[in-house]
């Protein structure tokens, strides 16, 4: 049985850049030029919104993410700020950052960063300046907001509803007080404001900062506040270390002292752990502060991992710092480790086991048994499950750690010479089961059933809390399995429907749907079936008598593209919507591959020939009609159709689109399966940008059941799952690619990969 920690602790630093480079080696290798995402078309008639695009392209370093958490430390939603000094200050408005709660601030290069402090904060004008530790940031500058004209253009960049680093259009509206004699004006602006756009800049078009927006008014009205406001507050910074800030979940300090970075946060008695640490594997240590008794003593601590692939659970004898124990549930099993230093090298696992005694998913009681000697005694929820001696530390500080980038909650931690065991006696807990046995079959508890668990008191609120626990992990499971059991469906549908010899066979239509069924279960694809031959059943009877081919081509493509009013997405081409052929449908907005397969689909009910043509950086769609044999003075009419501008184009228009001169070899028909496979890298595109490896490993499965030996894509799945500490299944597509072609010189770091891999698996 393969153990995934050990074989991450066997590949580690040197084995992941190994692998990485061969994955890219192999990216090098086997990428095709006709398997590029789309990239945003170039189209003489923009000029004014490719202004615009460079416009936002130029000051979009200079934007920020500001995500936030709650009260109780979930996810608090999304904002946004700007750079206004290049040695770190962002400003934001105030109540993007909340009163006294955690936040991160993210750039679209990737880099996050904690607040260091709070320069300053303005709560009536709800604007706040927060400084990062980050130097040589590019900075917006501040117009005069005293200068502003009524109808001038101006441009933001933002988070709204969450689509990060969306640009918005619009003009500066009016100049008004939102109490009259409040002398505090606001800038009325007529642009699109939504949840994530608080913090936004305003700018006008040479990029200066105008107003930072703030309220939403309805329709597409909102209100900025005026950046002289601004100006004043960054000349009156009162600096807040975030230390004194943070208020809300804060460790106690006089308790706990945290070391190698995450996040750690108390409340109700809990502590939670989140992000990833500065150690080695995304290390982060809480320490206690309280005073360790000598040898022999016992340490407990109950703890629930948000995920299996992560780790959490117990530190002693430490020195402050890299050097400790650490016992802790990992990937379903139960570890003990020893640290001496910060690297791979200094890492001894001294024992991996696994135990019934450890519920995945749920609490567990974790307990490190002290002695002297170096006797280690390691327990889970009563069992022991490691007993070894191991003499390489003999004192130092407890405490608690993680691993990874799941989270952990910890709760209840104990330490005592000797400690009492607080589990709940079996007879007890059997008897609470036993008289609520009636509610698993719908029927009501009886009040005598009821105070028979009042005066057993807390250990029946206990036993039935673990009782629901143990319910929900169970329908959590049921549902994940019913969501992978109806994927694979899907996959496995989409893959028999493409792979017909004969290509007429192939309904490209409803291959295109079963994609967007991956993710969108809630749609019938009869109803879009419908709709299309609806369409195409009013276009021919639109069609004249004895027309000819181009002039019904040309009818198709008015009807499609200005009476229905089917267009390229501009503002969001790169949301995943514009992959799913019902919402393309629907919102009549989509990709020029998308736009292209409706109108593909559309002229092949009426009996046009009309095929799809994957040119670099672009997809068109292409009539043809042969020339007759029969009179050989009857050339082949061909005609360009660019689905996303929806117009006719010339070859060289094409050449334009693309960015580099075509070929006689690019202007042949793509065939169906390509067309469904350039929709499915079009979303791992999008996937792999929004850093979603659950929908990226998705789409990679759906593309390789279609195409099995592209060996680029399964490299990259490797990867994908090799990053989330799935490794079998990255050993399997390693396997695979090196079976495939054994002599490859770019082989040999896989190969060694696979052996350590191996050798893993057989200790």
């Amino acid at each position: 049985m393969l153990r995934p920690f050990e074989t991450f602790r066997c590949l580690s630093l040197v084995g992941f850049l190994t692998f990485t480079w061969a994955c890219l080696s192999l990216g090098t290798i086997f990428a095709k030029e006709s398997n590029a995402t789309e990239p945003f078309p170039i189209d003489a008639e923009k000029r004014e919104a490719d202004a615009f695009e460079k416009l936002a392209t130029r000051v979009k370093p200079s934007i920020a993410l500001i995500e936030s958490v709650d009260r109780i430390g979930r996810d608090g939603g999304r904002g946004t700020g700007f750079v206004v000094r290049s040695d770190g200050v962002v400003a934001t408005n105030f109540h993007v950052i909340g009163e006294h709660r955690d936040f991160r601030v993210r750039f679209a290069n990737g880099k996050s960063y904690e607040p260091q402090a709070i320069l300053a904060v303005d709560r009536e004008r709800d604007l706040a300046l927060v400084k990062i530790d980050a130097e040589d940031l590019p900075v917006l500058a501040l117009c005069d907001s005293d200068e502003l004209k009524l109808g001038q253009g101006i441009l933001s960049l933002g988070n709204p509803l969450g689509y990060a680093y969306s640009v918005s259009r619009g003009v500066v509206a009016a100049l008004r007080e939102l109490e009259p004699g409040d002398g505090k004006p606001m800038v009325q602006v007529a642009i699109p404001i939504e949840p994530g756009s608080s913090g936004s800049p305003a700018l006008d078009l040479k990029g200066n900062v105008i107003a930072v927006l703030a309220i939403k008014s309805g329709g597409a009205m909102g209100f900025g506040v005026p950046v002289n406001a601004l100006k004043q507050l960054l000349a009156n910074t009162n600096p807040v270390s975030i230390k004194h800030w943070l208020t809300i979940g804060a460790l106690d300090e006089d308790e706990w002292e945290s070391i190698l970075g995450g996040n750690w946060r108390q409340r109700a008695g809990k502590i939670m752990a989140s992000g990833m640490g500065s150690g080695f594997g995304g290390r982060m240590l809480c320490l206690s502060k309280g005073k360790v008794p000598t040898v022999p003593y016992e340490m407990e601590i109950e703890v629930k991992l948000e995920d299996e692939s992560g780790a959490a659970g117990l530190v002693f004898h430490g020195d402050g710092g890299e050097i400790h124990y650490g016992f802790y549930p990992t990937n379903g099993s139960l570890r003990l480790t020893r640290f001496d230093g910060p690297t791979v090298f200094n890492w001894t696992i001294l024992q991996t086991v696994q135990s019934q005694a450890y519920k995945p998913g749920e609490w567990n009681r974790i307990r490190v048994s002290l002695g002297e000697e170096g006797k280690l005694a390691c327990s889970v929820n009563g069992s022991i499950v490691i007993d070894l001696v191991d003499k390489g530390l003999t004192k130092g500080r407890v405490g608690l750690c993680k691993f990874r980038q799941p989270g952990a909650e910890f709760r209840r931690f104990r330490i005592a010479k000797s400690l009492p065991e607080s589990e709940i006696p079996e007879g007890l807990a059997k008897r609470v089961k036993h008289i609520v046995r009636n509610l698993e079959n719908d029927e009501k508890l009886g009040s005598n059933d009821l105070k028979s668990l009042v005066s057993i008191g807390k250990p029946a609120s206990k036993v039935l809390l673990q009782k629901a626990d143990a319910l929900e992990k169970a329908a959590f499971r049921v549902r994940m399995l019913a969501k992978e059991v109806r994927e694979r469906a899907v996959i496995e549908e989409l893959a028999s429907s493409i792979k017909h010899e004969d290509e007429k066979s192939v309904d490209l239509f409803r291959c295109a749907l079963l994609i967007a069924r991956l993710d969108n279960e809630d749609f019938d694809p009869e109803i879009y079936l419908r709709r299309i031959e609806r369409i195409a059943l009013k276009v021919k009877k639109s069609f004249p008598e004895e027309a000819s081919g181009d002039q019904k081509l040309k009818i198709l493509v008015r009807h499609l593209f200005d009476e229905l009013g089917f267009h390229g997405s501009t503002l969001d081409y790169y949301h995943k919507s514009n992959s799913y052929l019902n919402e393309v449908m629907d919102d009549r907005e989509g990709l020029p591959i998308t736009l292209s397969v409706v109108l593909i689909e559309l002229a092949e009910r009426l009996d046009l020939p009309v095929t799809g043509l994957g040119i670099p950086g672009h997809f068109l769609a292409m009539y043809r009609e042969d020339k007759d044999l029969k009179k050989p003075e009857v050339k082949t009419k061909e005609i360009l159709i660019d689905a996303f501008a929806g117009k006719f184009v010339t070859r060289e228009e094409a050449s334009e689109l693309s960015g580099v001169r075509l070929t006689e070899e690019d202007f042949k028909p793509a065939s169906k399966r390509s067309i469904i496979t350039r929709i499915l890298r079009n979303l791992i595109s999008v996937s792999e940008r929004e850093r979603d490896s659950a929908s990226r490993i998705r789409y990679l499965d759906a593309t390789l059941a279609i195409e099995p030996k592209d060996t680029y894509l399964r490299a990259m799945r490797a990867m994908v799952h090799y990053g989330e500490a799935r490794f079998q299944e990255a050993l399997t597509d390693i396997d695979f690619l090196i079976e495939n072609n054994p002599d490859g010189p770019e082989m040999e770091p896989l190969r060694e990969i696979r052996d350590r891999l191996r050798s893993q698996a057989k200790e």
